[in-house]
């Protein structure tokens, strides 16, 4: 069997340490590669339009796909869910039926969600409606936990607003 031929475009010892471990061949990104761990930045260059080989072969593997924080953001995966739910309903598809209340049966799995500052005044009727709901607030385009808190007052989001959503 062929060696896994390997790159990357970032200087992480873990990575060439265990691309060593499996016994895998270095090579150049230039090169024919099976695996490559690539920055986010190189993706979107391998994969531009305007490049000469936009897509990977069979044998191709790489740590990002294009476009990833489509779903890997809280904000775009609930924006391309409720899309999604959309040209399901459009198309007439039993999986975007609903209840008598008007809860989906099946894509139920989304809570109810908000972008600030666009959003506020459904967010702020919603929370009128409930004063005792407890929210989450959770920044876009922030990981690993960072950010987030929870409000039980609409003071709350103003401060957090006022403060500059740090």
């Amino acid at each position: 069997m062929a060696r896994v031929r390997c790159c990357t475009d970032l200087d992480k010892t873990v990575l060439t340490q265990n691309f060593d471990k499996r016994s895998w061949s270095s090579v150049s990104p230039d090169e024919d590669w099976n695996f490559y761990w690539a920055s986010v930045v190189t993706v979107r260059s391998i994969f531009n339009p305007s490049n000469d080989h936009p897509r990977l072969t069979d044998n191709q593997v790489i740590n990002h796909f294009p476009n990833h924080y489509e779903l890997t953001r809280k904000d775009l995966m609930v924006k391309n869910i409720k899309r999604y739910r959309r040209e399901l309903e459009k198309d007439g598809n039993l999986l975007c039926e609903k209840d008598d209340t008007g809860v989906h049966k099946y894509l139920d799995f989304i809570p109810v969600t908000y972008m600030m500052p666009a959003d506020y005044n459904l967010f702020a009727d919603d929370f009128r409606r409930d004063p005792n709901h407890t929210w989450i607030m959770k920044p876009a385009a922030r990981a690993q936990g960072k950010g987030i808190f929870l409000i039980n007052k609409m003071s709350q989001i103003k401060k957090w607003s006022r403060d500059g959503k740090s």
